[in-house]
């Protein structure tokens, strides 16, 4: 019945593929991720104003061949890659049967489907975890030098694309040195060799962070800052935060959870016959990831947001399995891959309800018209070409994207945060700044003296079903040769 299991595995990924892929078609416009993504794989190098600058290339490229729908596509194949690696470590301690079944699980994990569609570091980390943890177990068990040299590259890039991916490593470095048979690995030389590649691919980006003052970390702090004031509300923060954290990784989880633990309530149970050494490696790979972000916020008192989590449910189906071992018949195989096929379908429809009633404007945008436009206003302005627009970045970034020229997006129109662009070149060519209210574009001008007063532009946007919604947005341009005042 082997060929039962890999046809079946192979139908799933095809199914899962098609489904996830087709749903954000429906979509008018790509998400603010996605565009972000984009534009950082145009004009970025080795950093970016929130993360490291990974995410961006397969984004620009997937999107110049695929337009609008690259993304979506790219989204899935990443998804797919680790599935597929998923499914290689899971073979290391399951069964056949059970390995595929661990997989097919995940999609009652949100992550891997109805939060996939919008392409993003988070997407990029389902790939990179399993590549990561499945070549270092590799070379544990095997000290295979290619092995050695695969962890660290995954590894590497897995810090390149976020840098949260962290909680991977430290769970790593962990393993080597808290169990014997970790520490064991210190006397060869496929540690130090995984160390020195995962310096290699990340030193250009350590660079970039000393060369731009590490400011891509005010992002990260930011994300995770409770604003709270007073000291209670701080002590309970640290309560809070944990079980918050927690708590919505179980949510998210919720119908693997449930789907596993009714086969495991109907099934004849086994006896867990796994090695001290796996069960120390899905300890540390399959549960601590979770514990640490956990802790951080234990310690901290940071609040901690719930997507952080994305990536470490990878291996929620090996460890329900290693840990509540039973006897997966053919029988109950066949009967849990209908409840996945049954849990994929109710996911899509929610999705798909979402996109067709969502009145949302970055569900809906209308980016050719609006591209059209400020072209347009641009040209009245002047008869030079538009090389630069500033402000809000979901606004500047779809005029990077879709108007003719193609200017180049000031995030917040801010030069000393947009260091890949020549800030003298800015001021001396001048911009097309955008803000969604007229306090933030006022803001602005009172740093710059040459910049125009807002004027407002009507945006308006309708929803699959015929929903039409509108807002004023603030536009405004910046003159060339301007000064700007000491802060």
């Amino acid at each position: 019945m082997k060929t039962l299991y890999k046809k079946s595995f192979g139908i799933f990924l095809l199914m899962h593929f098609i489904v996830w892929t087709l749903v954000p078609f429906l979509r008018k416009s790509m998400p603010l991720d996605t565009v972000e993504a984009i534009i950082w794989g145009r004009y970025c190098d080795w950093g970016t104003n929130k993360h490291p600058s990974l995410s961006g290339f397969p984004a620009d490229w997937f999107y110049n061949l695929f337009g609008n729908y690259g993304p979506y596509i790219l989204n899935q194949v990443l998804v797919l890659i680790g599935f597929i690696y998923i499914y290689k470590l899971a073979k290391c301690f399951l069964n056949e049967n059970k390995a595929v079944m661990a997989v097919m699980l995940l999609e009652g994990v949100i992550y891997y489907g109805f939060s996939a569609q919008e392409y993003n570091v988070n997407v990029v980390s389902l790939a990179l975890w399993p590549l990561t943890a499945y070549y270092f177990y590799i070379a544990l068990e095997s000290n295979k030098l290619s092995a050695w040299v695969l962890t660290g590259l995954f590894a590497g890039l897995n810090i390149f694309n976020k840098y949260v991916g962290g909680i991977e490593l430290i769970c790593m470095a962990l393993y080597l040195f808290l169990t014997p048979s970790g520490r064991a690995q210190f006397k060869k030389v496929g540690p130090y060799i995984t160390f020195l590649i995962f310096l290699g691919v990340v030193a250009p980006h350590i660079w970039w962070l000393y060369e731009h003052d590490f400011y891509s970390f005010e992002y990260l702090m930011g994300r995770a800052d409770n604003g709270a004031a007073s000291l209670g509300a701080k002590i309970w923060a640290h309560i809070f935060y944990p079980i918050k954290f927690l708590g919505s990784q179980i949510l998210f989880s919720l119908m693997t959870l449930i789907l596993f633990a009714l086969a495991y309530k109907k099934a004849e149970k086994e006896e867990n016959y796994l090695t001290l050494d796996k069960k120390q490696f899905l300890f540390y790979m399959g549960i601590m990831p979770i514990l640490l972000f956990a802790s951080v916020a234990l310690i901290s008192g940071s609040k901690l947001k719930s997507m952080w989590g994305f990536p470490t449910m990878y291996m929620l189906g090996i460890v329900l399995f290693s840990y509540y071992p039973f006897k997966l018949s053919d029988s109950l195989f066949k009967k849990m891959r209908k409840s996945v096929y049954l849990v994929m379908g109710l996911f899509a429809v929610a999705a798909t309800s979402v996109i067709l009633f969502n009145k949302s404007e970055k569900i809906n945008f209308p980016y050719e018209k609006f591209a059209e436009d400020m072209t347009y206003a641009w040209s009245l302005h002047t008869k030079a070409p538009l090389e630069y627009a500033g402000g809000e970045i979901w606004y500047i970034a779809n005029l990077s994207i879709y108007a003719p020229s193609h200017p180049k997006p000031i995030a917040g129109m801010k030069p000393e945060h947009n260091p890949w662009f020549d800030a003298n070149d800015i001021m001396q060519k001048g911009a097309l700044v955008v803000f969604p209210d007229k306090n933030s574009y006022m803001q602005v001008k009172e740093k710059y003296k040459n910049m125009s007063e807002p004027s407002e532009y009507k945006l308006e946007f309708k929803n699959r079903i015929g929903k039409l919604k509108s807002k004023v947005i603030y536009y405004g341009f910046l003159k060339p040769q301007v000064e700007v005042k000491d802060e």
